[in-house]
């Protein structure tokens, strides 16, 4: 028995080891990923911009673009393509990619959600990217029953390369807490699949 959780624990503690390696090993090769710009929005539910839904036990979905999807309007929907989000997609090219995730949340929590500083690689295609939740104007949102935070963002990879999966660590800076870690894939024209 003492044997075998011993080894269990070797072999957990070489899988840690394994995806250090690999991620030095890709910061080494790529070289460190930088925020470009991006934007969150703060809106009424009903007015959506991502198609799909959020999955029943969840309140945040997102999806990462190392390249462009074939056609912009199999993510967005037509009131996102005639405004702010037309070609913000088309910036997952080479040397960059783009993170798209939304926030569902009560009137009463109103906060938008952006990048923060030193995202990192955290194996060869994975990567961990702060998040940082910052309360919003409650007042004028105070007649909408849901809101959603739709937030987009670029990042450039100094010598290519792009992660297929992410790690979103939300964190609150007025309450100087962690409030989440979720995990987001590569998106796929299953517009609507549930993030992890």
């Amino acid at each position: 028995m003492r044997r075998r959780a011993l080894l269990s624990s070797v072999a957990s503690l070489s899988l840690v080891t394994t995806a250090g390696c690999l991620a030095d090993t890709r910061r080494t090769a790529s070289g460190r990923i930088t925020g470009a710009h991006g934007s969150a929005v703060l809106h009424p539910v009903d007015e959506q911009y991502v198609h799909g839904s959020f999955p029943d036990d969840a309140d945040l979905r997102g999806w990462v673009f190392p390249n462009p999807p074939d056609d912009q309007r199999d993510v967005f929907t037509e009131r996102a393509m005639q405004g702010r989000y037309s070609n913000d997609l088309l910036w997952a090219d080479g040397d960059s990619f783009v993170l798209l995730f939304e926030v569902l949340m009560s009137p009463g929590d109103a906060a938008f959600y952006n990048v923060g500083l030193s995202p990192e690689w955290t194996g060869w295609n994975t990567a961990e990217i702060p998040i940082r939740r910052s309360p919003a104007d409650l007042d004028r949102y105070e007649d909408a029953d849901e809101l959603v935070c739709t937030s987009l963002h670029k990042f450039e990879v100094r010598r290519g390369g792009a992660p297929k999966r992410v790690t979103l660590v939300v964190h609150d800076d007025e309450m100087d807490a962690t409030l989440g870690r979720y995990t987001l894939g590569e998106w796929t024209p299953q517009r609507s699949a549930a993030s992890e």
